[in-house]
């Protein structure tokens, strides 16, 4: 079971060339090609209608340089590259319309943590929850933080047995094949609603098992921590390079609302995230 259809979201930010770094790492030990999907709306500082024209002149003149310096990067890497450019728009909501659409075609997209020091209307804010929620596919959130050197070699898989986890679990498999360390946390086990056997995780450490993965089963009781700290702690204990985990959130009058565990990780993740919905 291989990525063979990978997209990666890109913008004129910093950070941006990380996980498309990432996403290049990825695709050379899956089907060898990656998608290059450059998104973005009118900044706050170019809310002004006038001189839109010129402003979609820019756009794809930025698109354009951000390509021939990708390109060298696949090309080092030998993945083949295909770019995409979204029209330029005055809202920030059609980035993650577009987003949305090509994702639902995609076997992974990749995505950044949002950034409150670097943002500046261009990117929506919720765009990797709005991914997760809506697309159906499994979505990989790089930090703005720290660099990353390996993805999937040391991985923890936050496991509750609930749909949303089972998901994401599955999803990761492609990225572990290569582990050489997978923890299964099972946070909590014997609350009212989960189902776990008489050993937490040792069913789905089974399961891996069966698709060449080794990993090892633990479980927590969160006392005087919430789940989503504890999950950051066990991720720095381990050296992390990967967290998967389910991710849980709905719409209410058209609000976003996330699980806490979700929204903590979302806000103070260390490492790249794999989330599913």
């Amino acid at each position: 079971m291989a990525l063979k259809d990978i997209l990666v979201h890109i913008d004129r930010t910093p950070h941006c060339e990380k996980r498309v770094k990432i996403a290049l790492k990825i695709a050379s030990r899956q089907g060898k090609e990656l998608t290059c999907l450059f998104a973005q709306g009118n900044a706050y500082l170019e809310a002004r209608t006038s001189g839109l024209e010129k402003r979609r002149k820019q756009h794809v003149k930025t698109s354009e340089k951000l390509q021939a310096r990708f390109q060298l990067l696949a090309d080092e890497a030998g993945v083949r590259l295909h770019w995409e450019t979204t029209p330029f728009d005055r809202s920030d909501e059609t980035v993650t319309d577009y987003l949305v659409f090509y994702t639902q075609h995609a076997d992974l997209v990749i995505v950044g943590q949002h950034d409150e020091e670097v943002h500046d209307g261009s990117v929506p804010k919720d765009l990797a929850e709005r991914l997760v929620l809506e697309t159906g596919r499994p979505v990989l959130i790089i930090p703005y933080a720290g660099t990353f050197k390996t993805l999937g070699k040391r991985v923890v898989i936050a496991w509750n047995t609930a749909r949303e986890s089972v998901r994401a679990l599955n999803d990761a498999i492609p990225l572990m094949q290569d582990a050489k360390k997978v923890k299964v946390i099972a946070i909590n086990p014997r609350e009212k609603g989960k189902r776990h056997g008489e050993v937490p995780s040792t069913d789905i450490v089974r399961h891996l098992a069966r698709h060449g993965i080794e990993a090892q089963a633990d479980h927590f009781a969160t006392t005087g921590v919430d789940e989503g700290n504890l999950l950051l702690n066990i991720i720095s204990d381990e050296r992390s390079d990967l967290l998967v985990m389910g991710a849980y959130g709905h719409y209410r009058f058209r609000e976003l609302i996330l699980g806490d565990v979700t929204k903590e990780i979302l806000e103070h993740m260390t490492t790249p995230v794999l989330m599913s919905h």
